[in-house]
Formats: C-alpha cells, structure tokens, sequence
C-alpha cells in the first residue's frame, strides 16, 4: 500500500463553502428539480468532504486471495489510529470489505399495503473476509451471487396485453383472448351545480369539537360512458371539479380513451399478427351437439 494514501483520498478540496467561487451557470444547465438543501450547499454555508474512494477500492481488489490479517497490516503500516485523517481512511474500509460476513434479513412492505414479506440477502460489500480460512474474497463470486444475477438476467418479459394498431384501433388480451377493439376519446365532462348538506367539525384541530351541518356548493360531472372491453363504467371526468381531483384522474386514465366495440380475431388474424389465445386448463370450450330433431320426434 503507498504511504499517502490518506493524502490521496482525504486531501482534497472540500465542496461548498461561503467563499465558493466559479462561473455563472446557463439557465438551460441548471437542474429541473432539486432539493431544499442542494442550492444553500452550493451557494455557501455548508460544506462537505470531497473524498476520492477509488484508490482504496482499487487496492483492496488487488489483494483478493491474500490473508486478511497481512492485508489489514498494510494498511495500519501506513494509517495510523492516533491520526484523525488517517483514522477517517480506516473507517471507510468497511464500505468495501464486510470483515464480519453475516446475511441481512428483514422484511419489506408490499403494495399497496397489503402485507409485508421476509427477505434474505447477502452483505452490500464487494468483498468479505472468509471465517474458514482468513481469505480476502469477492462477493459476486458465491454461488448464492452467480443464481441472483442469472435469475436476474433470465427473468421472463412481462405478457404482452396490448398491441397497437391505430390511434381508434388496438388488439388487447382479455381473459386470455385477443380482440381487437375500436377506441374513442372520453367525451368532455359537463360539471353541474349541486347543493349538499355535509356535518363538519366546528374547530377542526379539536378532538372534542362540536359538530355542525352546513350545505356546501360542488360542481360534480355526469353519467359515465360505458367501456365495451370489460363492461364497466368509466366517469369521463373527476367526480368533484377540483385541481387534486383532477390530478388523480389523469394519473388513472393518462389516454382519456374509451372502448365502443370489441371484436375477437379469427384464427388468421392471430398468425399474421403472431399471438395466442390462451385457453382454459381443460382446453378449447367445445360447442354443445346439435340435437336430432327428427330422433326427438320419434321418441
């Protein structure tokens, strides 16, 4: 290990900083968004640490399959523990080498709420210390690593649903048929006044407030239209003439298109476009036998 390695990585200048300096940036350069503390960190008073970590890394992955203990004494040769800037370098070296290999259980939250479930996963570092015999070694190369990124790199494509034709046509899977449907734009909603009575409470930060009933003008849409793909109604606009309201409905509905008319393709439509329909477990739905109406008469 070279002997200013903490120079390399800690001695650099630090971000930030009421004496930051440099040229205007162009309007066009500047982010679209950012956070609260991103513009007073870089326009002055906050200042962080501008380190340099590839240095180290690129040292630890040249030491894979020496002894840990030989390795980790190169490194306190040079780094010493009474030194605050070289005692800064030893501590970034669990971000690369687990020492203490040990697998991260936890659970996690499903969506939308519905549960949580376990999980098990390997340490985040690159390497890890062997406690068979002492050996520095590389993460990716467990078989639990290799099985992760070959499911990873063979995990089945999502099914295709929807194959589009027109902007009014598509072919779209439904109950594992394909039919090709005829698309329309939601008509625009017409809002009417409507005079409701609701009970409110009369303070409303207040846990025992009185309540009180109060009538409350609400511009509401009308009758929906009715999607011929799965027989439901679909509200061509917000129930409620408000801006959040609003928001909602075009994060469900981003098209503002409708279903007026289905139709399953035949047998020669689904090789030209090379689709399957997918039938039931038990196969193909078989007609009912047509009946003799001259064997019903003799009998």
């Amino acid at each position: 290990m070279r002997a200013d390695m903490s120079r390399v990585i800690v001695e650099r200048p630090r971000r930030g900083g009421v004496d930051r300096r440099g040229r205007a940036v162009p309007l066009d350069d500047l982010p679209h968004r950012e956070g609260m503390r991103r513009p007073h960190a870089l326009s002055g008073g906050a200042r962080e640490l501008n380190e340099n970590l590839s240095p180290l890394r690129r040292y630890l992955e040249r030491q894979v399959g020496r002894p840990w203990n030989k390795v980790y004494a190169e490194i306190t040769e040079h780094l010493r523990a009474d030194n605050a800037v070289q005692q800064h370098v030893r501590d970034h070296l669990s971000n690369f080498v687990a020492i203490k290999p040990r697998r991260c259980h936890g659970w996690y939250f499903t969506y939308p709420g519905d549960g949580k479930e376990p999980f098990s996963r390997l340490w985040y570092q690159p390497l890890y210390v062997d406690e068979k015999d002492g050996i520095l070694k590389r993460t990716d190369r467990l078989p639990e690593e290799k099985a992760r990124r070959h499911a990873r790199r063979n995990r089945p494509s999502p099914p295709i649903d929807r194959v589009a034709l027109a902007a009014d046509r598509e072919l779209r899977r439904i109950d594992g048929f394909w039919y090709e449907l005829r698309l329309a734009p939601m008509p625009d909603p017409v809002y009417r006044a409507v005079v409701e009575r609701r009970k409110v409470p009369l303070k409303a930060f207040r846990r025992r407030s009185p309540v009180v009933e109060i009538e409350v003008t609400m511009r509401r849409t009308g009758p929906p239209v009715r999607d011929a793909a799965t027989g439901q109604p679909v509200e061509i606009g917000p129930e409620v003439d408000e801006p959040r309201a609003w928001n909602e409905y075009r994060r469900r509905h981003p098209d503002r298109r409708y279903a007026i008319s289905k139709r399953r393709l035949c047998k020669a439509e689904l090789r030209r476009h090379g689709l399957r329909d997918q039938y039931p477990e038990n196969g193909p739905i078989k007609p009912a036998p047509k009946l003799d109406r001259l064997a019903l008469r003799i009998r």
